[in-house]
């Protein structure tokens, strides 16, 4: 009886324990941007991406309003999602405590990386906004490892037919400026 009841024990616990690495989120975006450089070199991107699989990458060219701006959709695998939420796990965004370096010592230019996960509440009788979970630009050293990992799982999300479009976009863009 006894073994029964430690063996039980140890099930629940287990299960339980299993229960607490779910990830909950309902969508992402990540935001990059270059950083300031002349503006045929500047780019800057939003990836999206749902808990559904679906994904969004707006991609845009220079500062200007009325340079070019790509809009790309794609779809992600049951491999990629699950690599994915492993990814979002380790860097403890929904942990809500990604902190950031203070402002004195925040990089002098450089490219900057955002990423928000939001949690929308399942129970439909609650009226509660979604949860937004944001990253710093410039986090502390115990949290960049993991946001930097997940930031490039993200980028390794995107199609290479998508990449590969996006490069010639770009390197069209810088061509024409040199004109």
């Amino acid at each position: 009886m006894k073994k029964l009841l430690i063996s039980l024990f140890l099930l629940l616990m287990l299960s339980s324990c299993g229960r607490t690495q779910d990830v909950k989120w309902t969508s992402l975006t990540y935001d990059y941007s270059e950083g300031p450089l002349p503006p045929p070199y500047h780019h800057e991107y939003s990836i999206s991406i749902n808990c559904d699989r679906s994904a969004n990458m707006t991609y845009k060219l220079g500062y200007n309003a009325d340079d070019p701006s790509y809009n790309y959709s794609f779809t992600l695998d049951d491999a990629s999602l699950n690599l994915l939420n492993e990814k979002i796990i380790e860097s403890r965004i929904l942990e809500g405590k990604t902190e950031a370096v203070p402002e004195n010592e925040h990089p002098v230019g450089g490219s900057l990386n955002r990423i928000t996960v939001y949690v929308v509440n399942p129970d439909p009788n609650l009226d509660q906004p979604p949860q937004a979970f944001q990253s710093p630009y410039f986090p502390k050293k115990e949290y960049a490892k993991g946001l930097n990992e997940l930031y490039e799982c993200i980028n390794e999300l995107v199609p290479q037919d998508v990449k590969t479009d996006i490069e010639k976009h770009r390197t069209d863009f810088e061509n024409k400026a040199k004109q």
